[in-house]
């Protein structure tokens, strides 16, 4: 073999001799470093479209039909889509259409709750979806209706099977929020807000900390929070109780979660998103091997996870 052709293959050789190395470090460090995280954590079921432009942001399942539900938006902008994920073999993907066209929102966390699906649109309110539309859809369109208005930027949602709960993202830099709130020399800048289902008005307000992407409650009632921004391992904190101020916020009674008071804090693989909860798990998946970010393919990050908490 030439010279001129035997270095370059060489080079070839050792280039991908240390891409494999440091695949492999990545993969066996990340179970060092998440120990905790691993512990409680177990793969549910397939996290869809991560190859193909789509960006997840929320989880919901469907307890009364037995089957997952994600919504995400695409780095290719061909619209924002959501997958019905009943098994391995049968995921069904939907497109987003609003009057009939394309629909290319942002999209946030998203929650089932008596034969609907909320979806929780970055900054524009919450969105109703209709459990039957999704599962007699002649087409690979879904509907998502008219704009729910809030009080806050509509990030992520959750349910307790009785109230919903929208809350925002805040990192005081580039999504600003205006919910500061002030409590016993403390600041932060982002709210949850209880509601029921007709939204007329706040039933409770949570502060939070910021770059917060999900929340939760448990049966035993802990409060759990999804904190995560770029490539910093994500934060599962963790709050017996919520701090009761006896003050209002915008007409509801006003709670705390604050960092200062977080029970556990497990910290976990990058990029987690929005929350789910039910049979004693919180569910949840995240970006992190979507084509915007790619980490995560490092790796083999496609599935949607739970976590035994209580």
């Amino acid at each position: 073999m030439k010279k001129a052709v035997k270095i370059p293959l060489i080079i070839l050789g050792v280039l991908a001799g240390l891409f494999i190395l440091i695949v492999l470090a990545l993969n066996v460090g990340r179970f060092i470093a998440f120990r905790d995280y691993y512990e409680i954590r177990t793969r549910e079921a397939p996290n869809p479209g991560l190859n193909d432009g789509f960006v997840p942001q929320g989880i919901t399942y469907n307890e009364d039909k037995n089957y997952f539900v994600t919504v995400g938006y695409t780095v290719k902008g061909t619209g924002s889509r959501l997958y019905k994920i009943s098994d391995k073999k049968n995921i069904q993907q939907f497109d987003l259409v609003k009057d009939g066209k394309e629909w290319n929102g942002h999209t946030g966390g998203l929650q089932y709750l008596n034969g609907a699906f909320y979806l929780a649109n970055e900054s524009d309110g919450v969105y109703r979806i209709s459990e039957t539309a999704l599962e007699n859809s002649e087409s690979n369109q879904i509907e998502i209706g008219e704009k729910i208005s809030v009080n806050n930027h509509s990030s992520f949602i959750f349910s307790d099977n009785k109230y919903l709960y929208v809350g925002e993202f805040n990192d005081s830099k580039n999504y600003i929020s205006e919910n500061e709130i002030t409590w016993e020399g403390k600041t932060q800048n982002a709210i949850v807000t209880k509601y029921d289902e007709s939204f007329e008005k706040p039933l409770a307000v949570y502060s939070i900390p910021n770059q917060i992407q999900g929340f939760a409650i448990t049966e035993s009632g802990k409060f759990v929070l999804s904190r995560s921004w770029s490539v910093k391992p994500s934060d599962f904190f963790i709050f017996d109780s919520a701090i009761e101020t006896g003050e209002l916020y915008d007409g509801a009674p006003l709670y705390i979660l604050h960092r200062d008071n977080v029970s556990k804090d497990i910290k976990g693989l990058p990029f987690s998103e929005d929350l789910d909860y039910f049979n004693g798990k919180v569910y949840t998946m995240d970006e992190a091997a979507c084509d915007a970010y790619m980490l995560g393919k490092f790796y083999f990050d496609y599935s949607i996870f739970s976590l035994k908490i209580d």
